[in-house]
């Protein structure tokens, strides 16, 4: 029965499980696999991701669309004079529309991740659609395109994009018969007035899989997250530039930065006094050892952030600007650190390193938290639920 069967909409293949995007499908797919047969539909841009495979058998098939690079640059390009995000035409692509087109009919519903793959479905009829947009991109823009001292053209791209990008937004969620957001930050920052067709549901956090440990001794400052985003490189920059020479000067800690990264970038922090990279890893958990505390220094960004979850879940004492702390329920001074300034951050890190007894109380209370709040079936009873809350009638396109 197509009513069972589920079109999964992707604009990169979903594997292997780096980065938050990949995570985000990853998990809810595991979700809606549980009630429903999947289909994935994915755009691939390299030959790496066509000759890619699953590594468990999550969906019942897997087509595959090649969207070669310079194509999306010259459908950005294109973008340029028009008021069209430069989301939706990097990843415009005819044969995908078509593909959408011929798979439809088979299927009783659709999800699609990012607005890159909804723009595909938004006049659809005859089937329920879903548009995964997890967070605000357009607050993350407005936030990044305002930072001083952020690096690199992004910036500006990021200022031009996005009032055209917060316009779509706003409007597109009219489209759909259900939007899923990851936190409340953002659903408030889209929805003016009617939300009822808008469903928050949180990231969870492996509990299993990062292993619990109290930080008894060490020196190591520690930073987890993916270096291709521009939000996560500015705030390794403004960490080492801002706030951990303030550190040094009262204690021997280093900067351990952990994650996938761009060699350029891990060259260049490599030569920084007190600054450790090692790149993709297999074990987050072993890739910490030794750490005092970690850190969520970012100055941009949306949704919630990942990392702090880890932190949490690993027993890591977290200090964390105010926007890291964002759609997460953890209580300041009990389960994490907030700071206001580079030397509130450095004061908070320094306190860390001399009181073991607040080093294992946030360890305890931050392991609580994601244990009871932010395990990945919480997550997944959330999905299940927003899809039973959808209408059984199809409604067509608004």
């Amino acid at each position: 029965m197509k009513s069972n069967r589920t079109l999964v909409l992707t604009s990169r293949f979903p594997f292997p499980v780096i980065g938050g995007d990949r995570l985000r499908v990853y998990h809810v797919c595991k979700a809606l696999a549980q009630e429903s047969r999947l289909t994935l539909l994915t755009i691939c841009q390299s030959q790496e991701e066509m000759d890619g495979e699953q590594p468990e058998p999550l969906f019942d098939a897997i087509h595959k669309v090649y969207l070669p690079k310079w194509k999306s640059y010259w459908n950005t390009l294109m973008a340029l004079p028009t008021s069209r995000p430069f989301q939706l035409a990097y990843y415009e692509s005819a044969e995908y529309r078509e593909r959408v087109e011929a798979l439809l009919p088979t299927h009783g519903q659709v999800w699609a991740h990012l607005i890159r793959t909804g723009q595909y479905i938004e006049n659809a009829t005859g089937i329920r659609r879903i548009l995964e947009m997890t967070d605000a991109v357009s607050l993350n823009y407005e936030r990044f395109s305002k930072l001083t001292g952020a690096r690199g053209p992004r910036r500006y791209i990021y200022g031009l994009e996005q009032q055209r990008l917060k316009q779509y937004e706003q409007t597109v969620i009219s489209q759909f018969d259900s939007t899923w957001l990851i936190s409340d930050v953002d659903k408030e920052y889209l929805t003016e007035s009617d939300s009822s067709r808008v469903e928050v549901i949180p990231n969870g956090v492996d509990t299993h899989q990062l292993r619990f440990r109290l930080p008894e001794e060490g020196n190591v400052i520690a930073f987890i997250g993916n270096l291709v985003s521009a939000q996560n490189l500015d705030a390794c920059h403004f960490f080492i530039q801002e706030v951990l020479p303030l550190v040094r000067q009262r204690v021997n800690a280093v900067f351990r930065i952990v994650g996938n990264i761009p060699e350029g970038a891990a060259a260049a922090f490599r030569r920084l006094e007190g600054v450790e990279v090692t790149g993709r890893v297999e074990s987050i958990a072993d890739a910490v050892d030794g750490a005092i505390c970690a850190v969520c220094p970012v100055r941009a960004g949306a949704g919630m952030q990942n990392k702090v979850l880890e932190y949490l879940a690993l027993g890591l004492p977290c200090v964390t600007s105010a926007i890291g702390l964002e759609g997460i329920a953890a209580k300041p001074g009990r389960d994490l650190l907030v700071y206001h300034s580079p030397k509130h951050a450095a004061d908070q890190i320094v306190r860390l390193f001399h009181d073991v007894g607040l080093r294992r109380s946030l360890a305890f209370a931050g392991r609580r938290l994601v244990a009871t709040e932010y395990s990945w079936e919480r997550t997944y009873a959330s999905v299940r639920a927003a899809m039973q809350g959808l209408s059984p009638e199809l409604r067509a396109s608004a």
